[in-house]
């Protein structure tokens, strides 16, 4: 018999595989900004949050990125350089494509 999954707006993992924890994963920095294209990832900027946002581009060389448009938020271009950090959490590194 198949293992059951959840609802399939939920994703397809099996129920087994799904972890619950009482504490929120801890995110980290990503400066291979070229590897995140699909990921939905924090944005800081100077150490301050500026929004959460899915990646829709980034340059070959991890300096620039586009961020998708969302309710409110507009599509955006942020530049390394402006003093802009990305962090991921962890369990995003599942949606990211190995290569690219």
């Amino acid at each position: 018999m198949n293992a059951p999954t959840a609802h399939a707006a939920a994703g397809s993992y099996p129920i087994e595989h799904r972890t619950s924890t009482s504490q929120p994963a801890r995110s980290f920095r990503v400066d291979d900004w070229f590897r995140l294209p699909t990921a939905t990832v924090e944005i800081r900027r100077n150490g301050t949050y500026v929004r959460t946002a899915r990646v829709e581009e980034a340059t070959p060389d991890s300096r620039m990125l586009w961020l998708s448009p969302e309710g409110v938020d507009s599509r955006i271009l942020i530049d390394k350089l402006d003093g802009y950090e990305v962090w991921i959490d962890p369990h995003q590194l599942y949606y990211i494509p190995s290569q690219r």
